[in-house]
C-alpha cells in the first residue's frame, strides 16, 4: 500500500496549482485542451511501453505554467530501460503540446520546454516496490532525472503520550518499526540522458539492414 499512498500524495501536490474554479473563468478552455493533450499521451505511452496513466495536473492558476503525469509500470526496469522510458515519453509529451493550436495562447511559453513538464514512472510487479536493487521510481524535476531504488530499513518511531485522562497519561516510548523507503540511486542531467538515448537510437539505426 505504499507505493500506492505515495503516488497519491504525490499528485495532490503537485495538483494545487490548478483553479477550483475553473468553470467561472478562462481556465475551463486551456484545462479541457490539458486534458485532450494527456489522455492521448497516455494511451499512446500505454500502447508503447506498457504503461498506464494514474493522474495528471500541473500549475495553471492562471495559464498553463507546468503539466505533468504519473505513470505505473508493473514490471521491474533497469536504469537503461527507465531512461529511455522517460527521455522518449517527455518528447513526445512536448510535441504533443507544441503542436496543439487551440492550446497554445495559454502556454506560459511557446515552445513549451522540457522544464515545464514533469513525467514520473512508479515500477514493481504489485503494489509495492521491487527491493532488488533496480529503479521503483524516476522522475523530472530541476533539469535532471532522479532514478530511486526501494529498500526496507529499521527506523525508530518518536515516542508519545496519550494524554486524554490528565490524571491517567499514558507514556508510548520509541519502538523499532520497518518501513520501505526510496532511496538515491542514480541522477543525471536531462540533457545527457537526451544525448544517450540519442545515441543508442543511432547506434540501433546502423545495425540495421
Amino acid at each position: 500500500m505504499y507505493k500506492l499512498a505515495k503516488i497519491i500524495i504525490y499528485l495532490v501536490i503537485t495538483m494545487t496549482g490548478i483553479p477550483l474554479n475553473a468553470k467561472e473563468n478562462k481556465s475551463s478552455e486551456y484545462l479541457k485542451f490539458v486534458n485532450e493533450i494527456t489522455k492521448s499521451f497516455a494511451k499512446e505511452m500505454e500502447n508503447e511501453y506498457d504503461l498506464y496513466c494514474i493522474g495528471s495536473g500541473g500549475r495553471m492558476p492562471h495559464d498553463v505554467e507546468e503539466i505533468e503525469v504519473l505513470f505505473s509500470a508493473c514490471r521491474t526496469a533497469t536504469i537503461e530501460e527507465t531512461r529511455k522510458m522517460e527521455v522518449c515519453g517527455i518528447q513526445k509529451l512536448l510535441n504533443k503540446i507544441n503542436a496543439h493550436e487551440k492550446i497554445r495562447p495559454y502556454l506560459r511559453e511557446y515552445p513549451f520546454n522540457f522544464n515545464r513538464v514533469r513525467m514520473s514512472i512508479s515500477f514493481g510487479p504489485s503494489d509495492e516496490f521491487p527491493h532488488d536493487g533496480s529503479v521503483a521510481f524516476v522522475y523530472l524535476a530541476k533539469n535532471k532525472i532522479f532514478y530511486d531504488r526501494a529498500e526496507m530499513r529499521k527506523e525508530m518511531t518518536d515516542p508519545g503520550a496519550d494524554c486524554r485522562d490528565p490524571d491517567n497519561i499514558i507514556e508510548f516510548p520509541p519502538r523499532e518499526i520497518i518501513v520501505e523507503r526510496l532511496v538515491d540511486l542514480f541522477e543525471e542531467p536531462y540533457e545527457d540522458a537526451v544525448k544517450i538515448v540519442q545515441g543508442e537510437a543511432s547506434a540501433e539505426n546502423k545495425d540495421k539492414p
